[in-house]
């Protein structure tokens, strides 16, 4: 990162031009994706250490390229502040950036047509109408990796409809609406020989008004106050003199260049009230779209960890379910999160008969005890783990983690051997995983074939649309943050163990598998073999009838919430 902004910023302009122009060669297609997955990555880093001089892309119209070039790079820099602004992970981000890049390379000519007004030939028409399916064909020659960008790719053009329409089109996928929002802005925005296009909050402003979908409008509202109330490259008044707005600082002084003499930027820091103009407008003056944030005067950012998350961790690494604690212990380890120990207070309301909230931490530990304390602890660490990693599948995902949870503790409630805290805790672990190492692979669907694997049951990641996941992975994780929970290796175990070699315990978590099968997919059918370990689990924890069982599963109210 030592590279001097300036130059990065003019590599990425031409990689974006190279790789939008690799679409005419066929030799050259097995390498797009990868290169698309490269510049995506390089997009990212840049919006994470020096957003303003991205975002300045959406004002600057750099006539050295074509308005095509210009649009995709607008776009990609929308879809980068989208995901910023929602606190989503590299992979996630970089899959959004990627299909954007992805989602024009085969039209790059039709859109330069567009832009000029010029009449579509039958050719044209042809490839607009089929240019999703073009890219997805060329994409997929590069292997299966590049099937989530194909995912996007499929349902983009409804989306884009479905956002702008008055009908409400129901739209499940906050990933792809992401996309084609940020496709939606780009078009708005982008510079036309006719200068039909509108400024960047006038498109933002339009688009929250005209679409029915909740969650577009919550991401234009996080967008919006990510950007700020400026937009880097606007063009400015100040003292009677046209300037550009470049960012404004800790001190909330506005950083202001005049460019109007060409051998030197005057620069000025100023505290006053701006009126800017954030319509894209041509300009070739390197100065402003390159050499500019090289300036002492530009803030560069460096990428912050995420501290919630990594302060859960530590806080579930230290509490141990099998460790027996006193008061003083729990308070010593627990004192700097207050807000766990609130949800804590409110976590133990089952265990007593007027499901009263505890006062306290001491009074909590005397309503469940200090053998069932920590494995309700870690619960509501989870669970606040999980609800804090962001995703645009993140209110399925933890609707569909709550089911299993209460899947489970019904399947063992007879059962007076077993704390279901302690039984669950794995499937919290197990989604939190999930969403951070499997998050551009997370869909609705249940990933679970008709020909079910004669060896092996399929694995819980199907509950949340993945065929399969990396066993060495989940047990590292498994390792660091249930170490001392046996309950964890029986579900691990239970993923990669043959049928033939699976014990009691195994099969529990297999039943609990059974029973989520045929709430989210009914129509698939039951093998001889899972009938007859969920008949076997429910006799071994107590359930006298099946019948019962089910009956108690309806009152659950368990959905499929697609």
């Amino acid at each position: 990162m030592d590279e001097p902004l300036a130059n990065r910023l003019k590599q990425l302009h031409e990689n974006t031009q190279r790789f939008l122009t690799g679409y005419n060669n066929k030799e050259h297609w097995q390498a797009l994706y990868p290169m698309a997955c490269k510049l995506a990555e390089q997009y990212r880093i840049l919006y994470e250490h020096c957003p303003n001089a991205l975002l300045s892309k959406l004002t600057l119209f750099n006539p050295q390229y074509s308005y095509s070039t210009n649009l995709v790079i607008s776009q990609c820099v929308i879809t980068a502040g989208l995901c910023a602004s929602q606190n989503y992970d590299k992979k996630l981000t970089e899959l959004y950036i990627s299909a954007a890049l992805v989602e024009h390379i085969c039209v790059c000519s039709q859109l330069n047509k567009l832009a000029e007004q010029s009449k579509f030939s039958a050719n044209d028409k042809k490839i607009w109408q089929l240019r999703h399916q073009f890219a997805a064909k060329i994409m997929l020659s590069c292997g299966n990796s590049a099937a989530p960008i194909t995912h996007i790719l499929a349902k983009l053009n409804k989306y884009k409809q479905a956002l702008v329409n008055t009908p409400k089109t129901m739209l499940y996928d906050g990933g792809i609406t992401l996309v084609a929002l940020a496709n939606i802005i780009a078009m708005n925005i982008t510079h036309t020989p006719a200068k039909k296009h509108i400024s960047f909050y006038q498109a933002l402003a339009d688009l929250y008004l005209r679409t029915p979908n909740l969650y577009a409008q919550h991401l234009v509202k996080s967008y919006v106050a990510d950007v700020g109330p400026f937009l880097a490259g606007s063009r400015v008044i100040y003292q009677d003199q046209s300037m550009v707005y470049l960012a404004t600082d800790k001190q909330n002084r506005h950083i202001l260049v005049n460019s109007e003499n060409k051998q030197k930027l005057a620069w000025y820091r100023i505290k006053a009230s701006l009126k800017d103009n954030p319509k894209q407008w041509k300009c070739a003056d390197k100065k402003l779209i390159y050499s500019v944030w090289n300036s002492e005067h530009i803030t560069i950012n460096e990428p912050s960890s995420l501290d919630k998350p990594r302060q859960l961790i530590e806080l579930i690494s230290q509490i141990k379910v099998n460790q027996e604690y006193s008061f003083k212990g729990l308070n010593k380890i627990m004192g700097h999160h207050p807000e766990i120990i609130a949800r804590v207070c409110e976590a133990v309301k089952p265990y007593n008969k007027e499901h009263q909230a505890a006062k306290d931490l001491r009074h909590s530990l005397s309503m469940v005890g200090y053998n069932n304390a920590p494995a309700i602890i870690q619960r509501v660490v989870f669970e606040q783990l999980v609800n804090s990693t962001p995703h645009p599948l993140q209110r399925f995902i933890v609707n569909r983690l709550d089911s299993l949870v209460k899947i489970m503790a019904l399947l063992v409630a007879p059962n007076k051997q077993y704390q279901f805290e302690h039984i669950t805790l794995p499937l919290y672990a197990y989604t939190h995983f999930m969403l951070t190492q499997c998050s551009s692979r997370l869909t609705r669907k249940v990933a679970i074939d008709e020909v079910p694997n004669k060896t092996l049951s399929a694995p819980f990641s199907a509950f949340f649309g993945v065929e399969s996941i990396k066993n060495e992975h989940i047990e590292s994780l498994f390792s660091q943050l249930l170490s001392d929970n046996p309950w964890a290796n029986t579900l691990l175990q239970a993923e990669h163990t043959a049928k033939k070699q699976l014990t009691n315990k195994h099969k529990l978590w297999v039943a609990l598998k059974v029973i989520a099968q045929q709430v989210f997919k009914p129509e698939l059918k039951l093998t001889p073999w899972q009938q007859q370990t969920l008949s076997e689990q429910l006799e071994l924890n107590g359930w006298n009838e099946e019948r019962t069982f089910y009956d108690q599963l309806g009152n659950l109210q368990i959905y499929n919430n697609i």
